[in-house]
């Protein structure tokens, strides 16, 4: 297929100039949805303005410019998304892909933050009698011989080794961002989760400065007990 998106047609959370060229990069298949997610050459050149050009972009990526989640990445299409972390050593920038009105942007996070993870479980099954599978919502799979995670609940993880640090679980009095639905962007409180029915999904309810929202739980990533375990907050 082809490589190149129409740019009116690229997800509205990409901050690109729509009406100066007709074509825009194409995300590869990868951990994240490619409505969820950013080409990393589209990221540096046009959202953070770090390069000037297609070409100036690519060759700061193949030579091993740009590191996602620990791992050097040299493809120009590879996409990041939701809590992923962005690093350009050469030029001493840090940033992390965070939850925002428009779904998902990048802010500047500090060195002592960046091999940590905060990452939805999306699903959870049984490998044998004593070790448990789960699925993260940045498409890892991380085994443990722990069953007390929950899908809905969010894993700390250390980046890039996987290695668990915590485990937030989906309850009253724990605080989320909100990843998607009208309100995404915003944080809030749990005070109160309605189970699912055949009809309905799992709702939680949520205090946002003192107003009560209600969302479905599947737009809901707990970030921590009294305060949010990463900085969510900041700017480019």
């Amino acid at each position: 297929g082809s490589k190149a998106l129409k740019r009116n047609m690229a997800p509205t959370f990409w901050v690109i100039k729509r009406k100066e060229k007709r074509f825009v990069t194409k995300p590869s298949p990868g951990p994240h949805s490619s409505k969820l997610s950013i080409p990393i050459v589209v990221l540096l050149r046009d959202v953070l303005n770090l390069t000037n050009t297609y070409s100036e972009t690519k060759i700061v990526i193949r030579d091993g410019g740009v590191i996602v989640d620990g791992c050097v990445r040299k493809d120009c299409d590879y996409s990041v998304g939701l809590m992923d972390v962005v690093e350009v050593p050469k030029l001493n920038l840090i940033y992390r892909l965070v939850p925002s009105k428009r779904l998902i942007e990048p802010i500047k996070i500090s060195k002592s933050e960046k091999n940590i993870k905060l990452c939805k479980i999306l699903g959870k099954k049984s490998l044998s009698k004593d070790v448990f599978q789960y699925s993260l919502h940045d498409g890892r799979n991380i085994n443990l011989t722990s069953n007390d995670a929950n899908v809905g609940s969010t894993m700390k993880i250390e980046i890039p080794s996987q290695k668990v640090k915590k485990i937030l679980d989906l309850k009253t009095n724990n605080l989320v961002v909100l990843i998607g639905g009208q309100n995404k962007g915003k944080i809030g409180k749990i005070t109160n989760i309605s189970p699912s029915s055949f009809s309905r999904p799992k709702m939680l309810e949520i205090d946002v400065n003192d107003t009560k929202i209600e969302v479905q739980s599947k737009f809901a990533l707990v970030i921590g007990e009294n305060q949010s375990e990463l900085n969510l907050i900041g700017e480019l």
